[in-house]
């Protein structure tokens, strides 16, 4: 048997072993209860006591660090009063610059605005004095071009006349082998190119003039002086070749005061027919030289085919003029009375060297000349039968 004793009395109390187990158990239980009692008081105890240890340094934390605030706080607040202080003074300092930076810009615009006034003036005068240069410069080239323009014009003009002299020439001289052609040098008076006719057999037979002009307007002067010249160089036919007809002239070839005129394509043409009058005067010459008397002269050139030709040519030319005329009526009255003037004189002298000649040597011997016919009836007199 088992004995335990009391833990009050301290008497051994005999148990089964059942109830010994189950006895120690609890008193196990309640020693462990106690242990973990005790355990629980001295934690809560430290916990407390750390607790109030932790208030404590809390509370003197706070206190300290209120009192860092406290001092911060003045720190904070004297820091600010000169930052303040110093804000106001870098306010009155910008201030002032700005001021004076103020001041000084408005010196440097009034400085500013005094040297951009004596530069514009500068620049004016410059400007002044360029545009007067420039002025003068264009002024003397327009008249240095006006100049050279005359001067191109006119040497342009000389030298399309010299070209059409020298190509007249050449075209002479080639058509007419026999003639001699003299271009008249320039700077001495008189026409361009004097024609001299000569026949076969090398007699000279007559002198014609040639002027050439290459204009584009006609030019009345033109005649008198090449009549001029003809009396100085004492030759037969004027000629002026021009692409400026005058406007008494509606064709490309004509008479004008004893003068012919024909445009550059007609000169050889008209100088074959020309040249053929002067060889039928120069052949009449000489008949009458050979034959010994000038009546005899006239007599065989009166009754030759040559002359009825050239009479009976004459005036089919008035009767073309007279048809030319009638349409022309119309349109061209001063053209058509001054042209009818010239048909009836041309008529009306023929008719009179008609008579003439048959006053010397008698109407019988006379050849009979179409278109004459009603002429012949002793029209002596210098009127002019109206034709309208």
């Amino acid at each position: 048997m088992s004995t335990i004793k009391c833990p009050s009395c301290r008497n051994e109390i005999e148990i089964t072993a059942a109830l010994q187990s189950q006895i120690e158990e609890q008193i196990l239980k309640a020693v462990h209860n106690k242990h973990a009692a005790e355990i629980e008081q001295v934690k809560t105890n430290a916990i407390q006591q750390a607790k109030a240890t932790l208030a404590a340094d809390q509370e003197m934390a706070i206190k300290t660090l209120k009192e860092d605030a406290e001092s911060e706080k003045e720190a904070n607040k004297l820091l600010r009063a000169q930052l303040s202080e110093q804000a106001q003074n870098l306010r009155e300092a910008r201030h002032a610059k700005e001021n004076a930076e103020l001041e000084m810009q408005k010196k440097l615009a009034e400085e500013e605005g005094k040297i951009r006034e004596q530069a514009m003036k500068q620049a004016q005068e410059h400007q002044r004095l360029d545009i007067a240069a420039r002025d003068k410069t264009i002024a003397d080239l327009q008249k240095s071009l006006e100049e050279a323009q005359r001067k191109a014009a006119q040497g342009s003009q000389q030298l399309q006349g010299e070209i059409m002299e020298l190509d007249l020439e050449q075209a002479l001289a080639t058509a007419f082998r026999d003639d001699e052609i003299i271009p008249v040098a320039k700077g001495v008076n008189g026409a361009d190119i004097q024609h001299v006719v000569r026949s076969p057999r090398g007699t000279e037979c007559g002198v014609m003039l040639w002027e050439i002009k290459r204009t584009k307007n006609w030019v009345d002067g033109w005649i008198p002086k090449l009549k001029e010249d003809l009396r100085s160089a004492k030759a037969n036919i004027p000629v002026i070749v021009t692409e400026a007809m005058p406007k008494q002239i509606t064709e490309d070839i004509g008479t004008l005061n004893g003068v012919w005129i024909c445009k550059p394509p007609l000169a050889i043409v008209l100088a074959a027919l020309l040249r053929k009058s002067l060889l039928d005067a120069g052949l009449q010459k000489a008949l009458a030289q050979s034959r010994g008397t000038k009546a005899e002269a006239l007599f065989g050139y009166v009754t030759s085919h040559e002359f009825v030709h050239q009479v009976e040519s004459m005036v089919e030319t008035y009767h073309e003029m007279t048809v030319q005329i009638t349409k022309e009526k119309v349109a061209f009255q001063k053209i058509w009375a001054q042209r009818e003037a010239q048909a009836h004189n041309l008529l009306m002298g023929t008719a009179h060297i008609m008579g003439s000649i048959g006053g010397h040597i008698g109407h019988a011997a006379m050849p009979k000349i179409k278109g004459l016919d009603l002429l012949e009836a002793g029209d002596n007199t210098d009127e002019q039968p109206s034709l309208l």
